[in-house]
């Protein structure tokens, strides 16, 4: 009490010595106990924790006196304590509340349990009959369900594999399409277009570099676009030189080094060799059948004679422009053969590389089931068509 009236004189104090001084503005904490003072029943308050409201009461006249002296900590401090205490006092007439209300569930659970007892026995064979009834239908949900994911499962495979199935589509078609213009600048070299044709030549291999970026990146429409170019330039490069090399080239030298080579592929151990002409383009096709056997894109053992004098072969005439293609039997699906072709390809490139022969001189491909050699309806003619070829180019 002493205290208070302290406060209230050094309040006068302070209003006397400051005339014109503004009350300084009202803690939240204040604020909050007076806002939850309002809310509260304050007669039920007492009644049940009666030292503990006067308390809250006392702290909050202090608060307000603080807040007035200009004393804001005191008074944010004395504030909150008040609304500790207001708080504890409310939650213990919650507490006596809920006891009640505790004590009138029971009651009511009591005769509640009474009820149920008499019920209970004439409500067991319904409950027998509904239990299997809900086993039933637990049962035929979860059929439903699984029923339902199993068909949600098959649809999201099929879209899976379809959508592969169109990558792997799109990849072939952009390997084919750069193997076509791999060969074309091949070609442009048996005229020697990157002498005779630079520029169309260099605006070929640039697109070529292109195409297989693209590829590397998936990006196979921007692929198959750029090989279509580079091959329109390289077509366009062997065009233009292909008369100034003619005019640079002694055709007995050219004739007399191309009977040469035909003349020693004919030679070769364990293969066949033909001569192909396609337009201007002279192709030596020497083919080394039952090189693989079924679907194995592994060369079979027993060749290392005829692929170490193919090496040789290569190596002699190091200036013609070389092709490896893989082939198979026609058995099985179009997109699968040719991605078998295509690996015996690389491992018959692989083999000769191994044995010497620079592997940037060679092109590889793969045409799958085309162009067979025997019949395919015969386990033998079949065996003859899973081969390699290697393809010499000149004019």
């Amino acid at each position: 009490m002493k205290r208070r009236q302290t406060r209230v004189l050094l309040l006068a104090v302070g209003v006397a010595a400051g005339l014109g001084c503004a009350t300084p503005p009202r803690p939240r904490e204040l604020d909050s106990y007076e806002a939850l003072r309002k809310q509260s029943n304050l007669q039920d308050v007492s009644k049940r924790a009666p030292d503990l409201a006067a308390s809250a009461e006392k702290l909050g006249d202090r608060a307000r006196e603080e807040w007035q002296s200009n004393d804001l900590e005191e008074s944010r401090r004395d504030a909150l304590m008040a609304q500790i205490k207001l708080k504890t006092a409310l939650a213990l007439v919650e507490q006596d509340q809920l006891k009640a209300k505790i004590q009138t569930m029971s009651a009511q659970e009591a005769q509640a349990d009474e009820e149920l007892s008499g019920l209970s026995k004439d409500l067991a064979s319904e409950q027998e009959k509904l239990a299997l009834l809900q086993k039933y239908l637990d049962a035929r949900k979860n059929a439903d369900a699984e029923k339902q994911r199993l068909s949600q499962q098959m649809t999201s495979d099929q879209q899976k594999a379809q959508a592969e199935q169109q990558r792997l589509s799109q990849q072939l078609a952009s390997e084919q399409k750069i193997a076509a213009a791999q060969l074309a600048l091949r070609t442009a070299d048996t005229v020697e277009a990157q002498r005779y044709a630079k520029a169309e030549y260099s605006a070929a291999s640039d697109m070529l570099a292109k195409a297989d970026a693209e590829l590397k990146q998936a990006d196979y429409t921007g692929a198959q676009a750029s090989a279509e170019v580079a091959k329109k330039n390289a077509d366009h490069a062997a065009e233009i030189a292909k008369p100034l090399y003619e005019q640079a080239e002694q055709a007995s030298q050219n004739k007399a080094r191309d009977q040469s080579l035909e003349s020693d592929a004919t030679a070769l151990p364990g293969a066949s060799v033909r001569i192909e002409r396609r337009g201007d383009l002279q192709r030596l096709v020497i083919a080394i059948p039952e090189l693989f056997s079924k679907r194995q894109p592994t060369i079979s053992p027993g060749h290392d004679a005829t692929l170490d004098a193919v090496a040789s072969l290569i190596k002699k005439y190091p200036t013609y422009p070389v092709q490896i293609v893989g082939y198979t039997d026609n058995r099985g699906k179009s997109s699968e053969l040719i991605a078998v072709s295509n690996a015996r390809a690389q491992s018959v490139m692989q083999a000769l590389a191994s044995r010497g022969v620079e592997a940037g001189h060679l092109m590889v491909s793969g045409l799958g089931g085309e162009e067979p050699i025997a019949d395919n309806r015969a386990s033998s003619g079949r065996a003859k068509n899973n081969r390699a070829e290697i393809v010499f180019l000149y004019h």
